[in-house]
């Protein structure tokens, strides 16, 4: 039975900006036997948002509706919920059902729904190709492990806003490499940490940790990965992460003393280190 793996990222593709959410919990067993159509619920967003209700409002209604159309669809069947899609103008639901699957209840869902338009599309799958497509590639699982810190970071109280010294790990199969892009990273304004040392790998035994200063936004490590896996590509690297000192508001600096008094311990990584 597949877990549950989820994982959000942004995607361009053909000129358009792509938010996925996607269950790789299935990567290891697809395609699964007898759920062999795909389904889908595309909402029109776009409507939704320029129908002169506040976002918050809108955005509220379309939790609401989603609740809605999750507990219609256990209602009519077994299913595999593998993700969605967002774009500036549709929000899309999608599961693999079996040909078996009742989905009158669901259209009836959608036809009393009033603001929120939606509409339901159902075709052959078989190899599950389109979850195929929606998987993550190598540099968006990187993309998904920042959105999991930054969100983990703000959990435990993060100024993710200020700016602190950001530490990036990078591994290299050849020494010459490790040595000749220091200067390009230099350039774009990264500072070469000689006294760190990284992890090395059977496969990449030569690390390098660099440095800048930065803030923990996602949009900004997002840049960050972007330019350092673009670096990277061209060479026989591996980017292997990012870490930062956290920079507590002063609430969640008295949780956290009062944690470490009362359990004598406290989460880190590489030395106090989120990466």
């Amino acid at each position: 039975m597949a877990g549950e793996d989820w994982g959000f990222f942004e995607r361009r593709m053909n000129g358009e900006h792509l938010r996925l959410l996607v269950n790789s919990g299935y990567k290891s067993e697809y395609p699964i036997a007898s759920f062999d159509e795909l389904l889908s619920v595309t909402v029109n967003v776009y409507r939704l948002s320029h129908s002169g209700k506040r976002r918050a409002d809108a955005v509220a209604q379309l939790e609401q509706w989603a609740s809605r159309l999750e507990k219609t669809m256990q209602q009519s069947g077994e299913f595999h919920y593998i993700g969605r899609l967002h774009t500036e103008a549709k929000l899309e639901f999608y599961y693999y059902v079996p040909d078996s699957f009742e989905d009158e209840t669901i259209r009836a869902l959608l036809r009393n729904e009033g603001d929120v338009r939606a509409q339901l599309y159902r075709k052959l799958d078989p190899e599950w190709s389109f979850y195929a497509y929606m998987l993550p590639d190598e540099r968006e699982q990187l993309l998904i492990h920042n959105a999991q810190m930054v969100y983990a970071l703000a959990h435990h109280g993060d100024q993710i806003n200020r700016q602190r010294t950001v530490y990036h790990w990078l591994l290299f199969r050849h020494n010459d490499d490790r040595t000749g892009i220091k200067r390009s990273l230099e350039q774009l304004g990264y500072h070469i940490e000689d006294g760190k040392k990284g992890d090395p790998e059977p496969d990449y035994p030569y690390p390098l940790v660099i440095s800048r200063q930065d803030d923990v936004r996602l949009d900004t490590l997002n840049r960050r990965v972007d330019e350092l896996y673009g670096l990277l590509k061209d060479l026989e690297g591996k980017y292997d992460g990012w870490g930062s000192a956290m920079q507590l508001s002063l609430s969640a600096r008295i949780k956290a003393y009062w944690r470490r008094l009362l359990t004598g311990s406290a989460s880190s990584k590489r030395n106090g280190m989120w990466k």
